[in-house]
């Protein structure tokens, strides 16, 4: 006969508010109890989900290598399930790689470069003035050449 506990469940907060509240966002990856018998199983080392873990364990990336900057805040779930992640056991989830930018993003042209009549160096206003004065000149030449 096993006994152990594998986790601290709470259904009602007020049964003790300050331990909740210091039990918030923890992850328990572990259990208590003892087991007088002789090993049922052994991690070899030969299983990717369990290798994973016990880089997790260390605080490395399982997949970078590189160490882990642990967030205490927890993210809610249908942020982490929109990513469809993988489990790798104990409450840890590998979320894809985020994506690199788009390749041949445009630069904004830079308006030193532009030619001096170049439309495009003037402000919005004095794009408008500018339009403005192209009517009236039209609208004059128009006049004038059926006077």
């Amino acid at each position: 006969w096993i006994r152990y506990v594998t986790k601290a469940s709470f259904r009602d907060i007020t049964w003790d508010e300050p331990l909740a509240n210091a039990l918030y966002g923890f992850h328990n990856g572990c259990f208590a109890g003892t087991w007088d018998g002789s090993p049922k199983w052994k991690l070899t080392g030969t299983d990717k989900k369990f290798n994973a873990l016990l880089k997790v364990r260390e605080g490395i990336h399982p997949v970078s290598g590189k160490p882990i900057k642990w967030n205490k805040e927890p993210i809610p779930w249908a942020l982490v399930e929109a990513q469809n992640p993988v489990d790798i056991g104990s409450g840890y989830y590998l979320l894809p790689p985020i994506r690199p930018p788009p390749s041949g993003r445009r630069q904004p042209t830079n308006l030193i470069e532009l030619p001096d009549g170049d439309y495009r160096k003037h402000t919005n206003t004095v794009r408008r003035l500018i339009d403005r004065a192209k009517n009236v000149a039209s609208f004059r030449s128009d006049y004038e050449s059926y006077s």
